[in-house]
């Protein structure tokens, strides 16, 4: 875990506090002096898998993939799955319940439809389980997490994107047309109102041109020349934060 200093200043003042409290700082002190001090935890994003399907799964698929997590975790090929899953049983012996009452439904037994829903949640109960169980030695083994929940016969949950760019340009359809797109002013966890800033130049930056101000975190410049590299950059005002620097320039040829 990195700490990154993201604060230092006097003393604040309680409309002040109000917004730092919206920041995931893992530490805040103050001196002597009344200096403020703010340490944020950042961390790579934690890998961690899914089962990949849930109870509406259709019966056949349902148990050929159960049984698939069972014999991966049994087999436990890696050596991940140490010390074993503790409901390993348990889990086989609901799978087969559940493909038995599927066996009396066809038979036409009385009571088969309930008895098979019983046990297709009983299984997914410790399927849930089977995915903790994984998850927790991912997170124990981020090194080696991929591995041990595919070997699982898991899936891996899709990461949360962390690095939106700043400014994305986009050629339009539309003749001498280009969408801006810009990362939202946020406060901690909270999107909060800011006036965007735009620019734009025809020689790689040496000059700039000024384009409307919008309070959205997107616009779109018309009257581009078409076919010629357009180069835009950005930068934003919020009362809280004051004014950003302006962003690293980004191009685009408008048709």
């Amino acid at each position: 875990m990195k700490k990154t200093i993201i604060s230092v200043g006097t003393t604040a003042g309680k409309r002040q506090l109000r917004i730092l409290k919206n920041y995931p700082f893992n530490q805040l002190f103050t001196t002597e002096m009344g200096i403020i001090v703010l340490f944020a935890a950042t961390r790579a994003p934690i890998i961690k898998g899914n089962l990949g399907f849930d109870i509406n799964e259709r019966d056949g698929d349902f148990i050929r993939k159960s049984l698939a997590i069972h014999a991966a975790i049994f087999a436990n090929v890696a050596g991940y799955y140490t010390p074993p899953f503790g409901a390993l049983a348990a889990l086989a012996t609901a799978i087969s319940t559940f493909q038995d009452t599927i066996a009396d439904l066809e038979a036409g037994v009385y009571g088969a439809e309930a008895a098979k829903v019983d046990a297709k949640r009983d299984v997914m109960r410790l399927l849930k389980k089977a995915l903790n169980f994984v998850n927790d030695i991912a997170f124990d083994r981020q090194d080696v997490a991929a591995e041990a929940i595919t070997g699982a016969k898991m899936i891996l949950n899709k990461p949360i994107s962390q690095d939106k760019p700043d400014l994305k340009a986009v050629a339009s359809t539309a003749a001498g047309e280009v969408k801006l797109y810009a990362k939202a002013v946020k406060i901690g966890p909270k999107y909060v109102q800011a006036t965007y800033e735009w620019q734009f130049s025809i020689d790689d930056g040496r000059t700039w041109e000024n384009l409307p101000l919008s309070n959205k975190a997107k616009t779109i410049a018309i009257g581009m020349l078409s076919g010629i590299k357009t180069s835009f950059r950005k930068r934003s005002f919020n009362e809280n934060l004051g004014q950003s620097p302006w962003s690293e320039m980004v191009s685009a040829f408008p048709l």
